[in-house]
């Protein structure tokens, strides 16, 4: 059943809201997720070109509610699932198991301490004793390491990308 057009268009202003809306409720937490990824990667890497992407994404998301209001009903209807499911990531990446999961996450929790304990207590302990090496090398440091893992991120994705081939 279609929903009510002034509301759709309203929630179709936020991506994933208008998704959600539908009854999709896998379409609309990923791309909303994607949102925030994205977003928080704008604000960690400190990089204006991500707008770029947000900007696509918003505009997808607006197009993609009323392409599922239209389907909704007929013969072509869209099936909710993760978009991440649709534009085949797990083909890129191969299928992670559990354990693989684990450790990557394992990894990324300790990247994270890490970078926190740099920004918090280094900064803290260097700025408080005025020990202007230290507070230059944790400068360094948090100045230029999410930018290295995001870069590094990008550029392996790109390779795969390159490197996959058709099966």
């Amino acid at each position: 059943m279609k929903k009510n057009a002034f509301l759709t268009f309203c929630f179709s202003l936020v991506p994933g809201a208008g998704q959600m809306y539908q009854g999709y409720m896998k379409r609309g937490f990923s791309i909303l997720m994607l949102l925030v990824l994205l977003c928080m990667l704008s604000v960690i890497v400190n990089v204006s070109f991500m707008v770029f992407p947000i900007m696509a994404l918003f505009a997808y998301s607006f197009f993609d509610t009323f392409n599922i209001r239209n389907r909704i009903g007929t013969s072509t209807e869209v099936v909710d699932e993760y978009i991440w499911k649709e534009t085949e990531i797990e083909n890129l990446f191969g299928k992670f198991n559990i354990q693989k999961r684990h450790i990557f996450l394992g990894y990324l929790l300790i990247i994270a301490g890490i970078y926190i304990f740099f920004t918090s207590v280094l900064s803290n302990i260097a700025y408080y004793y005025d020990i202007r090496f230290l507070a230059i090398f944790v400068r360094a440091i948090t100045s230029y390491l999410p930018p290295l893992i995001i870069a590094t991120i990008c550029v392996y994705i790109g390779v795969k990308f390159i490197t996959n081939k058709e099966k």
